[in-house]
């Protein structure tokens, strides 16, 4: 059968599309089904304005009014549900109640928090919640992680987006009114997604229903040892979402919203299903509940399917996840630069004060800034969703930004407290792996921004590289359809290529010649090369004189500036790397993730630049100075147009490397053992070597 997407499906994303070209029908199947599960949620989520990254890139630019909401929007949010919930969080903490002696969050704090509201924030009023919206539990959020409650803010979040967020935004006014009133009295609620083996890539879970012959429910079960794990919230007696295949060989993903027995339950005395709920042992995450869930023949209600694609779920819950681990990621870098300014205020180390040297300086303004930085985004995303902004790739580079930024003022507070870091008493060791899994968790942070790259270029890919994929893509098959062997396709016309294949060039040429959209193209690169030779000259205007950067504290105006400068060009810089990748460009992760960390960047400066005018704070204009400096300076050092012939070699190296360790011949680790595979479902105790 032919790999080929056909004329007849133009639903079929471009990248979808490259990917059958290139001969991987898997993946091409695979990327379809996930865009059109994402589209699917940007159509629930009622998005009317395009993507503020997108305009950024390819215009008009945004207003700055519409870059400073979010701070206006944090400013002017209700605080008093917030402040009552924190009340009695602190209250807990204060009185040495927050925790168990084994570091577990306590059922006091659980009863205090649940009776302030706080498992309840966003669920409406009739469901027993206290209606809040999420700006005001991004405050929360916030708050939490900087006095050193980030396990109960990560409780919460899991609790609130991705677990009642799907109810919220798919359940059934039945389901709603079964399970919402729980959440809200502090019963946790999980969303089971990853298994062993297959991670946030919904479309592989193995996991599956079948009707149960005895009734109208279903029957749920694990396909061998792929059980679910690492599923955050989950716990006797608690609810969770499971995502799951609907038949063992069925194509469409389900989920079904059920309550977990109170206690494990094995075949026997009457039951014809087991069930178990053991710890996941991971090193993160530690004072929440991780588990494993094993399923067999286990007894789902008809009522409990969530009638929605489990993917499309996941796509919309994860919009506000990402956001508050941003806020979150905020708070634990203000914890970070308290405990290291009073540290280094109060240490004689060599020469005086610790904090009069400037190493120490710059790594306290490290984190000051990540959390700043966090916060600005955090709050832009949200403001963008409630006005109805497509926030393809703002939710992804937000979510990135702020975990890379995490870790770094976690390493940053290390070099400020030295040894006293590692302290297993203090509360910087005990988030040491929550800032490390911070870039994992809700999709890793590399795959995060080549997803957001592909998010934000898709209407200038569909609109103007898409013809001329095709054109590629009809003379890279044979006389049946099927993809020709790699080397006997061309990717690119160059010297080489019509040397080498002068007929299959001279069909190509052909082609795109009489392909509208290859002129299409040219229209687009000679108006926006006019558009920036008319702006040359106001190149020398001193940015204090142009009326869009006036509002801007002096401190700020050439950050915003080249950010949005910076941005402008990217899209000529997407237009170079497409040319020069083409097809390869699907597969070509390198140039894809330093494209999206130029965005993350950019946008982050520019994010940062508008929130901390809002409230003139002195204080903070002085932060966001000192990190836009730090970013700039990263983003000059990023190589892109000019870089390409730079990648294609660093490309060349990963590749031969890469194929000597799938082949086992990488002579540095062949005679190393490695050790056995690193997830299994049974937890193994590690031997000592």
């Amino acid at each position: 059968m032919s790999t080929q997407p056909t004329k007849s499906s133009p639903a079929a994303s471009t990248a979808a599309q490259a990917l059958a070209a290139a001969g991987d029908a898997e993946s091409a199947r695979d990327v379809g089904a996930l865009d059109d599960a994402a589209k699917q949620a940007a159509v629930r989520l009622g998005a009317s304005k395009q993507g503020l990254v997108e305009r950024l890139i390819y215009g008009p630019l945004p207003e700055t009014s519409e870059l400073q909401s979010g701070a206006m929007g944090a400013a002017n949010a209700d605080r008093t549900a917030g402040d009552v919930v924190m009340a009695a969080a602190m209250d807990a903490l204060e009185k040495g109640q927050a925790f168990t002696a084994d570091g577990k969050l306590s059922s006091t704090l659980r009863k205090q928090v649940a009776a302030a509201g706080g498992y309840g924030f966003t669920v409406p009023s009739e469901f027993g919640g206290k209606d809040a919206e999420y700006t005001q539990l991004a405050l929360v959020e916030e708050e939490m992680a900087a006095n050193g409650l980030g396990p109960l803010a990560v409780e919460i979040s899991g609790e609130l987006t991705i677990g009642a967020g799907s109810l919220l935004a798919y359940g059934t006014d039945e389901q709603k009114k079964t399970f919402l009133p729980l959440v809200s009295d502090g019963e946790l609620m999980a969303f089971g997604l990853t298994e062993v083996g297959i991670g946030v890539n919904a479309k592989k879970v193995r996991a599956y229903v079948e009707r149960d012959p005895s009734g109208d429910g279903f029957r749920l079960f694990a396909d061998g040892d792929r059980n679910k794990l690492w599923i955050t919230n989950a716990t006797h007696g608690g609810l969770v979402g499971i995502v799951c295949r609907v038949g063992k060989e069925g194509k469409n993903v389900g989920l079904f919203v059920t309550k977990l027995p109170e206690q494990d339950i094995a075949k026997g005395n009457n039951k014809d299903y087991e069930f178990w709920c053991k710890s996941s042992n991971t090193g993160a995450f530690t004072a929440n509940y991780n588990s494993r869930l094993h399923f067999d023949n286990y007894p789902l209600k008809a009522n409990e399917e969530i009638q929605a694609d489990g993917v499309e779920v996941l796509f919309y819950c994860l919009r506000m996840g990402r956001c508050m681990l941003a806020a979150m990621a905020s708070g634990y870098q203000r914890m970070f630069a308290t405990d290291a300014a009073a540290y280094a205020r109060s240490r004689e180390g060599v020469g005086g004060q610790v904090i009069k040297h400037e190493l120490p300086r710059q790594h306290i303004g490290r984190m000051l800034g990540g959390s700043l930085m966090s916060r600005a985004l955090s709050h832009l995303s949200l403001r963008q969703d409630k006005d109805g902004v497509d926030l393809a790739g703002l939710r992804d580079l937000t979510k990135s930004a702020a975990a890379t930024s995490a870790l770094d003022s976690q390493i940053a507070c290390e070099r400020v407290l030295g040894g006293r870091s590692f302290d297993r008493g203090s509360r910087v060791h005990a988030a040491r792996h929550n800032m490390h899994v911070f870039g994992v968790v809700e999709g890793e942070d590399d795959l995060i921004l080549m997803g957001m790259v592909k998010d934000v270029t898709d209407q200038f890919t569909s609109k103007y590289m898409a013809g001329m994929l095709g054109v590629l893509q009809s003379i890279n098959v044979d006389a049946d359809g099927k993809p020709l062997p790699r080397e006997q396709r061309i990717l690119r016309i160059t010297p080489a290529t019509v040397f080498d294949k002068p007929g299959k060039v001279l069909t190509a040429t052909g082609r795109l010649l009489s392909n509208p959209s290859f002129w299409k193209l040219k229209g687009w690169i000679l108006g926006n090369s006019l558009v920036e030779l008319l702006r040359t000259p106001f190149r020398l205007m001193p940015t204090s004189m142009i009326p869009r950067y006036q509002l801007l504290p002096v401190e700020l105006r050439r950050y915003a500036r080249f950010a949005e400068r910076r941005l402008r060009q990217l899209r000529f810089a997407y237009l170079g790397i497409n040319l020069h990748f083409q097809l390869e460009l699907t597969r070509a992760q390198i140039p894809l993730q330093r494209l999206g960390k130029c965005i993350e960047l950019l946008v982050s400066m520019l994010a940062m630049c508008h929130h901390s005018t809002s409230n003139r704070d002195r204080s903070q204009i002085r932060v966001a100075a000192l990190h836009c400096e730090q970013l700039m300076t990263r983003v000059k050092g990023i190589k892109l147009l000019t870089g390409l012939w730079e990648m294609d070699r660093l490309r060349k190296h990963v590749a031969a490397v890469g194929d000597d360790i799938e082949k086992g011949q990488c002579t540095l680790i062949d005679d190393v053992k490695p050790e056995a595979f690193a997830h299994p479902f049974e937890i193994r105790e590690r031997k000592p070597r």
